[in-house]
């Protein structure tokens, strides 16, 4: 196991000659504008004036930091819209970034003039998820293959021509369909046409983004075996972006999730999959279809919808949708009565039951629980409110008394760290692990 240094937002920063990509609190916002007044909001006093005018930005990918090893592959997973594609576009300088560095060799890149990082784009490339949609349909295959080469002077003409055809048959394809075009292939065929672009001019590390997702299983599997052989060939260091988490398991060496813009948890990929900590990590993994139809195995569904990203939510980002929000420390919930109390705050959020009479509620929610106290007047007072039709008030009361009451809502988790010997770091950013691994 490997030695580390942490960081202070609780990532590691490894020796140089094992570290090829460092990120450090990699951050991009993007502000909401469409048209005049689009993201525009006014705040106004009493008279109905206007005090002040903001912006609305979307935070795409918040404070990340990571280290990503020479020749390894780091999956990189989550639902969609969660940051993945943004932060591999932003890695490679595609999108600028809002804040934060990104290292190559320790050279920082997000420093870089137009024309030192186009130098550099030789060593940093991507693979993007629609392989038609990437490959320029009026151009054949040879001089989409040779483009790169001739954009970094690489070569002359007879040499990049003579490269493309070996990197078509290094990725699979007959050097003698240098002379057709894109539709002429099928969608498995067109990302390895891509493979050979991108592996064109000699490139050191790789963002996959979805590679295989637009393919069907069958060519999935020839695909990334292809990806793997041509690692072990041409020395490549891989960040493979992607939903899948079968196909992410099948390739990867560590895996990171990402949650609306934050790394909730980092580890091997066996420890990961075999050892998850995060609660959202664990809803992911349950969510992996079984090929056993006679297996039967807990799923662990997530309830809600995932937040605006305009506004995430404080503390966690993910609390609004944890089953293991912890409870205010304050009322001394035992297990059950806290598990009756969030039925219930998702039951009135959503007006999910019929609020005809109190004894039923309570019966539903309730039964069995300990509620005493201040939880137990501000329960009946969000039934009293359910009662009178007055649910956005009820929620509002639930939620501010229960749910903002919790560590969670608190303050943002800091990194935890499990490292056993022969097992790496496994980091994981959640305060259920907060008492167990120290919180800073």
């Amino acid at each position: 196991m490997s030695t580390a240094d942490e960081r202070s937002d609780g990532a590691t920063s490894r020796p140089d000659d094992e570290t090829l990509v460092r990120i450090d609190g990699l951050t991009k916002h993007f502000d909401v504008t469409g048209g005049l007044f689009g993201g525009l909001h006014l705040d106004f006093d009493g008279d109905g004036l206007p005090l002040k005018r903001t912006t609305s930005e979307v935070r795409a990918v918040d404070d990340v930091s990571l280290d990503i090893e020479r020749g390894e592959t780091l999956g990189l997973v989550g639902e969609s819209g969660c940051g993945k594609s943004t932060l591999g576009r932003t890695i490679l300088q595609l999108i600028n970034p809002t804040a934060g560095d990104v290292y190559f060799h320790g050279r920082n890149i997000a420093e870089l003039s137009k024309e030192e990082l186009r130098r550099a784009r030789s060593d940093l490339q991507m693979i993007f998820q629609d392989p038609q949609a990437s490959l320029n349909p009026r151009m054949k295959v040879g001089p989409i293959v040779e483009e790169p080469m001739k954009y970094h002077s690489m070569f002359d003409a007879d040499g990049r021509a003579r490269r493309a055809r070996e990197l078509l048959a290094a990725v699979g394809l007959d050097p003698q369909h240098y002379n057709r075009y894109p539709h002429q292939f099928s969608g498995g065929q067109r990302q390895r046409i891509n493979l050979a672009r991108a592996l064109s001019v000699d490139p050191e590390f790789i963002v996959c983004d979805e590679p295989t997702s637009a393919l069907d299983a069958s060519i999935q599997a020839q695909v990334l075996n292809t990806m793997r052989d041509l690692q072990a060939e041409f020395d490549l260091t891989y960040l493979f972006i992607s939903h899948d988490l079968s196909v992410v398991r099948h390739i990867s060496d560590r895996v990171a999730v990402m949650y609306l813009g934050k790394i909730v948890e980092l580890a091997d990929k066996e420890e990961l999959f075999e050892n998850p900590k995060h609660p959202y990590t664990k809803a992911l993994l349950s969510s992996i279809p079984s090929p056993d139809p006679k297996q039967s195995r807990r799923r662990d569904v997530l309830e809600g919808d995932v937040p605006d990203p305009v506004d995430p939510p404080s503390g966690c980002r993910f609390r609004t949708r944890c089953p293991s929000l912890i409870a205010p420390e304050r009322y001394h919930f035992d297990e059950r009565t806290w598990d009756g109390v969030r039925s219930f705050m998702r039951a009135v959020d959503r007006q999910t039951f019929d609020p005809h009479d109190r004894a039923v509620v309570e019966s539903e929610f309730f039964e069995g629980s300990t509620l005493t106290g201040e939880a137990e007047r501000i329960v009946e007072r969000a039934i009293d409110l359910v009662l009178a039709d007055e649910w956005e008030e009820a929620a509002a009361l639930l939620e501010d008394r229960f749910a903002n009451e919790s560590v969670c809502a608190g303050r943002e988790p800091a990194y935890s760290v499990d490292a056993e010997e022969g097992d790496g770091e496994h980091f994981v950013a959640c305060h259920l692990y907060a008492d167990e691994h120290g919180d800073g």
